[in-house]
């Protein structure tokens, strides 16, 4: 355009002055309306938001850039602005400062201090996550812990405290004790109890899963149990009768069993209850006995010298005496005085 323009004024110039002069005149005011134009377009009325605080103001700059150099506007490296610093700005358009704060992050026991300008402790988190690793940091906002939380708006003087969570599974193994089976038998006495088989423990193996917050131990569940081997019960026979082994061998049923100490005599005719005193080893013999201890007519055993009726008594026999009775006076001086077990076998008029 500005050359056919400069090939015009030639072509007027060479027709004459006074033409050449009007045309001067023209393209003079031409331009100066086209200047005015273009400025009045470069103006725009803007807003300023720093901080939530606005500012309306003209300018002719072109971009956000230079539109906050004209404001004497300076920026830290992590404050933010939109739009970028880059774009153009158009008429009525605004532009928003938001300035960056210190944040403390403590993690533990590391404490590290930011300048952010995101809203919110999580983009702040994502937005400074290489500057925390590189601190010994590391974040997992799926598992780890934040206060306060991720959502919260950050504000002047936050402290943001991170908490490492870390879960792991533990396996041990541990002995299943096994149970004592009682076996009842009433042809033992009650004073035997005897191991029948013997019991082994089992062994089961349990999978923890514990929960570490910063490396400290907070709790432990069980996930799974699963049993290795099966323990074998220990059976035990234990008696429920009055059931006395003799020191031949034989096992005898009683009603009560007396520690008592036994003296012997001989040569007696008649006894308290009418009878004639024997001494047989293959049946029944007799003894003496303190009525009030074993009634008269009970049948009874004496260990080491039989079965016996107690049809006797004895002015010398009281409480847990007795007097077993024997052919000869050698015989009863054989036996002496001894400490014997004497079992009631049956009450008078039970046998």
């Amino acid at each position: 355009m500005v050359e056919k323009l400069g090939q015009f004024v030639k072509e007027s110039f060479s027709n004459g002055p006074t033409k050449a002069k009007i045309i001067i005149g023209t393209i003079a005011m031409t331009v100066v309306v086209v200047t005015a134009v273009t400025i009045m377009s470069m103006r725009k009325t803007l807003v300023l938001s720093i901080d939530g605080k606005e500012e309306t103001f003209v300018t002719y700059k072109g971009t956000v850039k230079d539109v906050l150099q004209e404001r004497g506007v300076e920026l830290a490296s992590k404050d933010k602005v939109q739009p970028s610093l880059e774009s153009k700005v158009s008429e009525k358009e605004t532009i928003k400062l938001k300035t960056a704060i210190p944040v403390e992050i403590k993690s533990n026991g590391i404490k590290v201090q930011v300048q952010t300008a995101e809203d919110t402790i999580e983009n702040m988190l994502v937005a400074e996550e290489t500057t925390l690793k590189e601190q010994g940091i590391e974040f997992n906002k799926d598992v780890d812990e934040v206060l306060p939380s991720l959502d919260s708006k950050i504000e002047g003087g936050v402290s943001v405290q991170l908490v490492k969570v870390e879960t792991k599974d533990l396996v041990e193994k541990q002995a299943i004790n096994f149970d004592t089976i009682v076996e009842k038998d009433a042809n033992l006495d009650i004073s035997v109890q005897k191991v029948k088989s013997e019991g082994n423990n089992g062994e089961k193996e349990i999978t923890y899963q514990i929960i570490y917050k910063d490396g400290v131990e907070v709790s432990r569940n069980v996930r799974s149990t699963k049993t290795i081997l099966e323990p074998q019960n220990e059976i035990v026979v234990k008696g429920t009768g009055q059931v006395y082994a003799s020191r031949g061998g034989d096992t005898i049923n009683y009603k009560k069993k007396l520690n008592c100490t036994a003296t012997a005599y001989s040569n007696h005719s008649n006894t308290a209850t009418g009878r004639t005193p024997v001494r047989n080893k293959g049946g029944l013999s007799t003894i003496a006995v303190d009525p009030s201890v074993i009634p008269l007519g009970s049948k009874v055993y004496v260990d080491g010298y039989g079965y016996a009726i107690a049809a006797d008594t004895g002015g010398a026999i009281r409480g847990d005496k007795v007097d077993i009775y024997l052919n000869s006076s050698s015989e009863c001086n054989e036996w002496g005085r001894r400490s014997v077990n004497v079992l009631l076998v049956a009450n008078p008029g039970e046998w």
